[in-house]
């Protein structure tokens, strides 16, 4: 596939573009993360009935503690074409089963065959711009309480078994088992703290 370079016609042309390197920010340790982020977690958990450890650990996985946030947006929500607010555009990496692109890239800079079969695409993404971190995570509440994952809001007081559902039904492209055991560990951490 040969990388595309016209973003004048897609609707992330518009963004923000400020384009940032998110492997540059200095790491973030889990008790500077839990200090940080946990008492706002708390605070909307105790109006949706999330899991708080379940919501810092999945920040903390797609975040890295933090280190690798997309500004407020701890999640890496991306902004497709419904999104109507602020957006950044960041060269990131994904992973894909075929080669065909997306339109959901503003500009693929490359794609390589993996040995596994899989393809690796280097690529320019819109993501959600929070302007504070409570709008993230309120944000992060509604992805949730899409129809999508209207299954897994039954167990969303419980780490590992939500974490297996909303994977299950699409949250992510990882293994729904691999990314429960991955988030229930981060979570017993957190816990520990």
């Amino acid at each position: 596939m040969k990388p595309t370079g016209n973003t004048a016609t897609h609707p992330a042309a518009n963004a923000r573009r400020t384009t940032i390197n998110v492997s540059g920010r200095s790491p973030t340790t889990p008790a500077a993360f839990k200090r940080t982020y946990y008492p706002a977690i708390e605070r909307l958990c105790a109006e949706t009935g999330l899991s708080p450890l379940f919501v810092a650990a999945q920040a903390a996985l797609e975040s890295g503690w933090g280190a690798h946030a997309i500004g407020n947006n701890l999640f890496g929500i991306t902004a497709d074409r419904r999104w109507k607010g602020p957006r950044r555009i960041v060269t990131t990496t994904e992973y894909r089963n075929d080669d065909r692109g997306s339109a959901e890239f503003v500009r693929v800079h490359s794609v390589t065959q993996l040995p596994d079969g899989r393809y690796r695409y280097v690529v320019d993404r819109a993501f959600r711009d929070y302007a504070t971190v409570e709008e993230c995570l309120r944000d992060h509440f509604r992805v949730l309480s899409s129809e999508r994952y209207r299954q897994a809001m039954q167990y969303r007081d419980q780490v590992r078994r939500f974490a297996y559902e909303i994977a299950r039904a699409g949250y992510c492209t990882a293994d729904p088992t691999h990314y429960a055991d991955s988030i229930d560990a981060i979570a017993r951490m957190i816990e520990r703290l």
